[in-house]
């Protein structure tokens, strides 16, 4: 019988045995010990198994950053159940619509939603820390262990079923190149819903190091100050973050410059000025890119202030991971710096979407999950962004990724912020459309934005409409959210 491997419940259990006073969580500046949070874990076990929950049991959560939350989740996950977490301040409607559509047994929220399902507020969950730690969690399966919702930027959002398995995969992937150890501190800020936030907690607990949670860093005070006090060494930040931080907090930010030990950065295009300003202000810190999905884990990461390295390189893919390109055709593609279509193939891949089985055919094929991605490999066998598959335009028989007018457009110093999206013209047919934020005390000249693309691009790419606004549609992580950016102007 082969050996029965550990969860990221069962390393809690581990770990609070082993450092029961080593601070596993810091919320709202209250330190948790592991011996308390495992004790309040294996308390909140116990209550939820009385109420029927058990292996394979769906329960639908609000993944708000409190303590109530984190215990409950891995009380769920030990438990062998599905945790199925939707946003926080989400409405009573929408997460009544959620627990029908994931055929929920139990909501565990602050507030009741109007369904038939079984519903317990986490005020009304026992987790007083519990005396002993005999209870022993569930070990790594195949079975479905967390359903995540895509952001759904650009179609139907999307419940992404991964197993325990997908996750023991990923952190043996991702934390040597965090380099994540025991004294290690993670400030973690973005929804927990979401792989970006969640799978920062679940990467502090596998290495029994301290993650410190945020509601957002909206409130720059707040994220500086806890960076200060707590020692924080290790953060997530997506690329929007990165534009407020560079735009609101540019001297703050170089003052932390080989403090904060490493940056990671992910889940949406980042823009090349913001890079190549990051790296001035953060020479001694290892600044990280990666590339990957909900759907596929990370495929890769590169340290691109690394000496040598190239700054829009996301780096070799993990020897776990194996990546193939290819044309419209499904034709591989071989040679370096030649674009096609990713797809990729791990045990970090999805087991599927819930109840969507023609979409999981559509992209889940032969063990390989297709992406719209377009990619390319340079010399070195590093990966490259090359723009997303479905948001490429025929202009005049050209092909043009809108991200490669984004990224010119950045570099005019007026711009604060930009996006490219193609319309219907009457005259030429498909035409590309520029939407701009201006930086404070910027005037909005056409002219000058569009004299300065002219410098950077061909004649073709060149937008036919340059529009101001006030602000871009985003996702949390920084994606813009094109369906909103279609009907502006």
């Amino acid at each position: 019988m082969s050996e029965k491997r550990v969860s990221v419940t069962g390393l809690i259990r581990e770990y609070a045995r082993r450092q029961p006073q080593k601070t596993a969580l810091v919320i709202h500046d209250r330190a948790v010990s592991y011996g308390e949070f495992y004790g309040r874990i294996s308390t909140a076990a116990a209550f939820l198994s009385s109420r029927g929950v058990k292996e394979g049991t769906h329960v639908l959560t609000v993944a708000c950053p409190e303590l109530e939350y984190i215990v409950c989740e891995y009380a769920i996950l030990g438990l062998g159940a599905v945790n199925i977490p939707s946003e926080n301040r989400i409405p009573a409607g929408r997460l009544a619509e959620i627990a029908d559509a994931v055929d929920a047994e139990l909501v565990l929220s602050p507030e009741k939603p109007d369904c038939g399902v079984l519903w317990i507020p986490y005020s009304g969950v026992e987790m007083d820390p519990a005396e002993d730690d005999s209870w022993e969690p569930a070990g790594i399966t195949d079975a479905c262990s967390e359903i995540i919702f895509t952001t759904g930027t650009t179609g139907k959002s999307k419940g992404v079923m991964l197993s325990s398995h997908c996750l023991e995969t990923y952190l043996a992937a991702i934390n040597p190149t965090f380099r994540l150890e025991n004294d290690s501190v993670f400030l973690v800020t973005t929804p927990l819903n979401h792989v970006g936030g969640l799978h920062r907690i679940h990467q502090c607990m596998s290495v029994g190091c301290t993650a410190v949670l945020l509601d957002g860093i909206k409130n720059l005070k707040a994220f500086f100050r806890s960076i200060e006090e707590y020692g924080v060494t290790h953060t997530y930040l997506p690329p929007a973050s990165v534009k407020l931080l560079l735009t609101l907090a540019k001297k703050e930010l170089a003052a932390l410059d080989g403090k904060l030990q490493f940056i990671y950065t992910a889940s949406a295009p980042f823009p090349t000025a913001d890079i190549e300003t990051l790296m001035q202000l953060l020479p001694h810190t290892r600044l990280h890119q990666g590339y990957g999905s909900s759907e596929t884990g990370s495929i890769c990461n590169c340290q691109y202030n690394a000496p040598g390295e190239t700054i829009n390189s996301l780096g070799k893919p993990y020897d776990c991971v194996e990546v193939v390109l290819h044309d419209e055709n499904g034709n591989v593609i071989t040679e370096p710096n030649t674009e096609g279509f990713i797809r990729s193939r791990s045990s970090m891949n999805m087991l599927g979407y819930y109840k969507e089985p023609a979409l999981t055919a559509d992209v889940l094929r032969d063990g390989f999950i297709y992406s719209h991605d377009l990619m390319f490999f340079d010399e070195q066998g590093e990966l490259h962004f090359a723009g997303r598959g479905d948001d490429v335009v025929n202009i005049r028989g050209f092909k043009v990724a809108p991200t490669e007018i984004e990224d010119a457009a950045q570099r005019f110093d007026a711009v604060a912020d930009c996006a490219c999206v193609p319309y219907d013209d009457p005259a030429v047919g498909k035409a590309l459309k520029l939407y701009v934020v201006m930086r404070k005390g910027c005037p909005f000249r056409i002219e000058e934005i569009a004299d300065f693309l002219s410098e950077k691009l061909e004649a073709y790419k060149i937008p036919r409409q340059i529009l101001c606004i006030p602000e871009i549609p985003r996702t949390f992580n920084g994606k813009v959210d094109r369906r909103k950016l279609q009907h502006i102007g």
